[in-house]
């Protein structure tokens, strides 16, 4: 146990494992905090598609059991159980994507925001999770598209739309709805701060973090543009994530 959080990973995940594996929230925290960490562009997301997440979780009813896997900060109220892979501040329960520590059909809803590109096993993650759900139940996916490498821990993948839309309904989701959830302009300020981190540091890398700063605070006002951008018809073609939502098909074991 830790504290009063239950701690219920796989006998192969020890503590410092998990620890590593802990998916940072790359979208948190401002610009001062991004640059003396030498971290990634916070990406912007214009008013329109803020509150995606809690708009999935109130259109469930009010004794609607949910699960929001890889939480981190996130809170969307107490009936909605945080699962995270250390017992970090808000975590209800401890665990991993790939051995979801619940019994099946355990929940009507399912979040998994910024989280798929992290894990190990992509394909167990949607398995465990379609076990978990109920018949019907229904699973948001939030995932980058274009972004640069953001580890700590691991990150393994990308999707465009379409490829997300093609990888739930491999796993025996019906998906609702689609679409962009970080604009192309945030795609583009991450891109031109790595690239600049890379040109200004030369081929030998020599200051690279310190480049890599300055790269941050020249592309950072650009993710403004998404106010507007991330609404245009293609801006699919170039976003920085994509999103979309499964409906558990129940003829699907």
């Amino acid at each position: 146990m830790g504290g009063t959080v239950p701690i219920l990973l796989p006998r192969s995940l020890d503590d410092r494992e998990a620890e590593k594996a802990r998916p940072a929230d790359h979208r948190r925290g401002g610009l001062i905090g991004k640059l003396l960490a030498a971290q990634d562009v916070d990406v912007y997301k214009s008013p329109a598609l803020r509150g995606r997440g809690e708009r999935f979780v109130a259109s469930f009813g009010p004794d609607a059991r949910l699960l929001n896997v890889g939480a981190g900060a996130t809170d969307y109220g107490p009936r909605v159980v945080n699962l995270e892979i250390s017992a970090v501040p808000g975590a209800d329960v401890v665990g991993v994507a790939e051995a979801l520590p619940f019994a099946d059909a355990s929940f009507d809803g399912v979040v998994l925001e910024a989280v798929l590109e992290h894990v190990p096993d992509g394909d167990r993650t949607l398995r465990e999770i379609h076990r978990v759900l109920t018949p019907g139940g229904q699973l948001y996916v939030d995932v980058p598209f274009i972004e640069g490498y953001h580890g700590s821990p691991e990150d393994f993948r990308r999707f465009t739309v379409g490829g997300l839309t093609a990888e739930l309904e491999r796993h025996g989701y019906s998906v609702q709805a689609r679409g962009v959830s970080a604009g192309p302009a945030s795609a583009v300020a991450w891109i031109m701060a790595e690239f600049l981190g890379l040109l200004l540091s030369g081929p030998r890398g020599v200051g690279y973090r310190y480049a890599r700063r300055l790269g941050l605070f020249i592309a950072w006002p650009l993710r403004f543009a998404d106010r507007w951008l991330d609404r245009h018809p293609h801006a699919d073609r170039i976003a920085s994530g994509v999103y979309a939502v499964g409906v558990r098909s129940p003829d699907v074991p």
